[in-house]
């Protein structure tokens, strides 16, 4: 069996995908006899893969602007491209989705093209591949578009937070149809999964939920021992992220208490911002808090950070998410964690190891919570061994890709 996996740049670092995927391709190149990866984007840093595991940059070559837009005028002329604008009139007709839609028709149909060409060059049979698209986007819907002509070919997607929830993030194109010719799609949460299934009940066979995870780091965080409170949190500075929210629920929290010391670490972001909110830190916050931007860490950097040096509680305060790898590395390390109640967050933070906040906090309602980690110390010690709990039965990288990887074992022996 072979397994082609379609990302939008790993094994190039890019993006950072490899927090997702380096754990379960170890794990998906021991069921299938080949693991092809084959980026969107093949540029930057290639980042090592496990023995044995392919990379296919042909893709990436391929998809380019100037393809899309040549793509994109046949486009105009399918019939899907017209099915789409009628079943959305009149907003279809808004320009903005208009060219979302001549985008997505064009990418779907350069995937379609190039999975029916690698077949036949490689002079592969259809009954031995399985296409499996990271993100539920153009891409999968051009596998789809694949087994047209190929219909022994099996398709399946993850979906996760941008790629699945359209009141959040805007409507997607020709969705009913891209999950009519899907073999399954994981949504990475069982939110997810519930959401399509209101959303779309028509294919409920087709969903399922395939958790994320993260490996076991080795070892424990361990809290502060000398009254200072240590926050972490860890993302980029995207505006669902909330960044400006949570700086200003940090000083809310050191002007409130103004006797306790208090030390905000954010990981991730680009090198500009990272700046910019050091240079406020410095400016605005009173005198017992500050704060530091490190950037981004490998996952490994980052586990290791945690376990050696003291880290009171981790923080999310996201407007939406889908599965937070950043919040499971944080209670894989037995740190209790404080989220808003949004999207998988509700999955991974509970009473025994955290505690979610409304899904639009202010300022002052994070500042509280922040706080009672230094009022109720016995009881966030207790929440600490609750991480570790929550990580072991939902989040633990080998139970978890090994199971999505039997699953589609499965799916391709259908």
């Amino acid at each position: 069996m072979i397994l082609l996996l379609f990302s939008n740049s790993y094994p190039y670092d890019y993006a950072t995908e490899q927090t997702f995927l380096n754990g379960e391709v170890e794990i998906l190149c021991k069921r299938f006899e080949r693991v092809i990866l084959v980026p969107r984007i093949a540029q930057g840093r290639r980042l090592p893969v496990p023995d044995g595991v392919e990379v296919n940059t042909s893709f990436a070559k391929s998809f380019t602007l100037g393809r899309r837009l040549a793509e994109g005028v046949l486009a105009v002329f399918s019939k899907d491209f017209y099915l789409d604008l009628k079943n959305r009139l009149p907003s279809s007709l808004k320009p903005a989705y208009l060219r979302r839609l001549f985008s997505f028709v064009a990418g779907a149909n350069l995937t379609r093209k190039w999975m029916q060409n690698w077949l036949k060059v490689n002079r592969v049979s259809a009954d031995e591949v399985i296409g499996y698209t990271f993100w539920f986007d153009e891409i999968s819907m051009g596998l789809g578009f694949a087994k047209e002509k190929f219909p022994s070919l099996r398709v399946v997607s993850r979906t996760h937070g941008y790629d699945l929830y359209e009141e959040l993030y805007g409507v997607w194109p020709l969705r009913p149809r891209a999950i009519e010719l899907l073999d399954g799609l994981f949504a990475d949460s069982d939110i997810g999964a519930k959401y399509l299934h209101e959303k779309y009940p028509q294919f409920k066979e087709k969903y399922n939920t395939a958790l994320l995870g993260v490996p076991d780091p080795g070892g424990v965080a361990q809290p502060s021992e000398d009254g200072v409170l240590r926050i972490v949190s860890c993302s980029n500075f995207h505006p669902v992220k909330r960044i400006d929210l949570l700086f200003e629920s940090v000083m809310a929290a050191a002007k409130k208490r103004p006797a306790q010391k208090i030390e905000w670490t954010h990981f991730g972001g680009a090198e500009e911002i990272m700046q910019q909110y050091a240079r406020r830190a410095a400016s605005e916050f009173p005198a017992n808090a500050k704060a530091s931007f490190p950037g981004y860490q490998t996952q490994k950097h980052l586990i290791k950070t945690y376990l050696s040096n003291p880290v009171d509680v981790f923080v999310n305060v996201s407007s939406t998410e889908g599965t937070s790898v950043a919040m499971m590395e944080a209670v894989s390390c037995g740190i209790p964690v404080i989220a808003t109640a949004v999207g998988g967050n509700v999955e991974i933070v509970q009473e025994r190891n955290g505690f979610l906040l409304s899904a639009n906090p202010s300022p002052d309602e994070i500042a509280d919570a922040l706080l009672d980690v230094c009022d109720h110390r016995e009881e966030w010690m207790k929440k600490r061994q609750g991480s570790r709990e929550v990580w072991r039965e939902r989040y633990n990288e080998t139970t978890n890709f090994e199971a999505f990887a039997q699953a589609l074992v499965e799916i391709r022996k259908r």
